[in-house]
């Protein structure tokens, strides 16, 4: 069977929905992660619910954190739901967050066989007895076989598969964090 390999911008492919091409999709890292670590200190100025209101030290800022449900932390030694804490309580975060680049690639393949070949076009039979036509830039080169050849180098009754190939890239961000705590200051 002859193979036809199409790069996403070199050959625009504008299929309906009876030419029942098959897709693949994959997500492939691109590059080494990028794992940062920073600890947020502060003491537990407001707890209700999933809500917690920390000062912040050193700087003495008020932040507002909203708790992921059954978030634990290490108190005094004992684990404990962090929406348990006490008011005083100091708390420790060691955040880790990783990003990840990441390459989304879409691959649409039909199987046809050559019905006309011509320099800007090919009409292919698809494999449900249709006939479409798909539009070639000037100058692309088909793989068939381990050859490279031009759309007038193909011949009627060439069995070929085209792949069409979509990448957009991204970056998956994952967080990670530990808290611990000293509970408050007995008076």
């Amino acid at each position: 069977m002859h193979v036809l390999g199409i790069a996403a911008a070199a050959l625009s492919l504008t299929m309906s929905a009876s030419a029942q091409p098959t897709q693949t999709k994959q997500s492939l890292p691109s590059q080494a992660p990028k794992v940062t670590t920073t600890q947020l200190k502060g003491e537990i100025a407001y707890l209700q619910g999933d809500y917690l209101i920390a000062k912040m030290i050193p700087s003495g800022v008020y932040r507002l954190f909203q708790l992921k449900p059954g978030k634990t932390a290490t108190i005094d030694g004992v684990v404990m739901p962090l929406n348990k804490a006490p008011i005083g309580t100091v708390l420790t975060a060691d955040v880790t967050v990783t990003e990840t680049p990441v390459i989304d690639r879409t691959i649409t393949t039909l199987k046809g066989k050559v019905w006309v070949a011509a320099p800007t076009s090919v009409i292919l039979t698809l494999e449900n007895g249709e006939n479409k036509q798909y539009d070639i830039p000037n100058g692309f080169k088909f793989d068939v076989d381990g050859k490279k050849l031009e759309a007038m180098e193909l011949r009627q009754g060439m069995n070929l598969t085209a792949s069409k190939i979509v990448e957009s890239q991204r970056t998956e961000i994952t967080t990670d964090n530990v808290v611990t705590g000293v509970g408050p200051k007995k008076h």
